[in-house]
Formats: C-alpha cells, structure tokens, sequence
C-alpha cells in the first residue's frame, strides 16, 4: 500500500475531508491532495503533525514509505539497451534468471 493511499483511508476512516485535515496539519488541502494521490511525500515536519492528526505512529509511516520504496518497479528496455549495458560491462539480471 502506498503512503498516499493509507493517508487517505485513514482520513476517511476519521471523517475528515481533505480540507479538515489540512486545517489540522496547518498545510494545504492541494498539499493533502498530492500526498494522497502520491505526489509527493511530506517533510519531516509535516510528517510528524500527520502521524499526529491521522493518530498513528511516525514509525507507522516511516514503515509505508520504506516499503513503497523498495517495491519493485517493472521496467521494460530493449534488448538494444540490454545488448549496449552488456558492452559496457554491465551485468544484467533478467527476470527468467536465477541469481
């Protein structure tokens, strides 16, 4: 689950619209907006007066943030790049290969 996802079922799960809770967190609702939609990330400040509003933990988002950054991204290249990497001394890991 992403950050901004979890921000907003845990809004909804208080009953605050966007603005409310941006009242809450002295931003604003465009900024609730971007983070729900995974715009952006909050700062360190604005992070720690979110887990306080949405009453979780900083740890609790910390650990969303650290799994969505580790969650795999499927990049599709052509064999053209794969081949030019190899030629430069890369090794490339395809998908079907064990490590």
């Amino acid at each position: 689950m992403s950050l901004g996802h979890y921000i907003y079922l845990r809004r909804k799960h208080l009953g605050l619209t966007q603005e409310q809770l941006a009242g809450k967190i002295f931003v604003s609702k465009s900024a609730v907006a971007k983070w729900e939609t995974n715009g952006g990330i909050p700062d360190r400040d604005n992070l720690f007066r979110l887990a306080e509003a949405l009453m979780v933990s900083v740890s609790d988002l910390h650990k969303i943030i650290e799994k969505q950054n580790l969650e795999a991204i499927d990049i599709n290249i052509t064999a053209e790049v794969i081949a030019t990497l190899e030629s430069h001394g890369y090794r490339v890991i395809r998908p079907d290969e064990d490590i």
